[in-house]
């Protein structure tokens, strides 16, 4: 009797493919709009034509996840809404190869052509559009890119021109790794995705105008904030005792952290997102309000609520209702798992 073996399908990376060519046109927009609408509302722009040349492609490293699309031009929006009923928390870098993408309120000097990149936090709103247009984008959570970057909170529609040194190592080392994922293995993802984030915040932290960054700040900041967030529960986390567990003056911490807008504020920042995670979350749906926001150290329920409505421009029942809402709007189809706008969806 042969002994059984994994298959090589079983062995690469998961990979999803989406094309509308061959498709009706009312069924191509009709196919392309309930994949990608997981994420976005798009709008075609300037009408149909007899076919609707829409592609994508998606690889799933395990805790990222690579895509390459193709589509006509049209409008991509993220509303307070639908970020209240999705729940994401993620960014994605996204590298455009022709055509160009941009915020609808700017002109054309804010737009990314070819060989730029432009960021998309998914927990901000957005309003875009682009011309016939394809882009390499890799989607991240932000809990693994905020240590590395300098301001995580602060990047939402920013673009980063192509012609920068850092930009082009980015650019280059996705492009190669997009036309290496189909021969790839499981096992090599573990090694891919640590240095490719770190290569994409090297690609944006060298943007920010910032002439006193250096390595080692970026490198100690990290560290300060993986022991805040890891206390982030804790009613004594104080900037005291942060600054001595680090062997350094108050001074210098509230130093560390002004480009997060203080060290009182990140504190914060970091437990109005926790209680957001966990209002939208089924596991704490019989926990009311006050129980989660107390456990984050928020006991003045008018205070909360007006610092949730400030973060994140709703109230923490409107964002529980939206959450159950979306929850209860989504159809989940037998092959979601391979789905690549769901694979993104269920980024953690």
């Amino acid at each position: 009797m042969p002994i059984a073996t994994l298959t090589d399908a079983a062995l690469q990376v998961p990979r999803s493919v989406l094309d509308t060519r061959s498709l009706p046109f009312r069924q191509a927009h009709s196919v392309w709009q309930e994949s990608i609408g997981a994420l976005y509302d798009v709008r075609l722009i300037g009408g149909g034509d007899e076919n609707l040349d829409c592609h994508a492609e998606a690889f799933h490293f395990g805790e990222v996840v690579l895509t390459y699309y193709r589509c006509a031009a049209q409008s991509f929006d993220r509303s307070r809404t639908r970020i209240g009923r999705d729940g994401l928390d993620h960014i994605t870098f996204q590298i455009c190869v022709s055509g160009r993408h941009g915020r609808r309120d700017r002109g054309t000097e804010d737009e990314a052509g070819p060989g730029d990149m432009l960021i998309a936090d998914l927990a901000q709103r957005q309003a875009t559009a682009t011309s016939d247009f394809s882009s390499l984008n890799l989607t991240v959570p932000r809990r693994l890119l905020a240590p590395l970057l300098k301001a995580p909170d602060a990047q939402n529609l920013r673009r980063i021109p192509g012609e920068t040194p850092l930009m082009v190592l980015l650019r280059n080392h996705l492009q190669g790794l997009h036309q290496a994922a189909p021969r790839m293995r499981r096992g090599e993802v573990a090694t891919i995705v640590g240095p490719t984030l770190e290569l994409a915040a090297a690609a944006v932290n060298a943007a920010v105008a910032d002439e006193n960054a250096a390595a080692v700040r970026m490198a100690l900041t990290g560290e300060i904030r993986r022991h805040v967030e890891a206390r982030i529960a804790d009613p004594i986390l104080s900037v005291e005792s942060v600054a001595a567990a680090f062997a350094m003056s108050t001074r210098k911490l509230y130093y560390l952290f002004e480009p997060h807008g203080g060290f009182t504020h990140y504190v914060q920042a970091e437990r109005l997102r926790r209680c957001r995670a966990e209002l939208t979350d089924p596991a704490h749906r019989h926990e009311s309000v006050a129980e989660i926001a107390g456990r984050y150290g928020f006991t003045h329920r008018k205070s909360f609520i007006r610092a949730f409505r400030r973060a994140f421009e709703m109230t923490p029942r409107e964002t529980r209702a939206l959450a159950a809402e979306g929850r209860s709007l989504t159809v989940w189809q037998a092959d979601a798992a391979r789905h690549m706008w769901h694979w993104i969806r269920e980024l953690r």
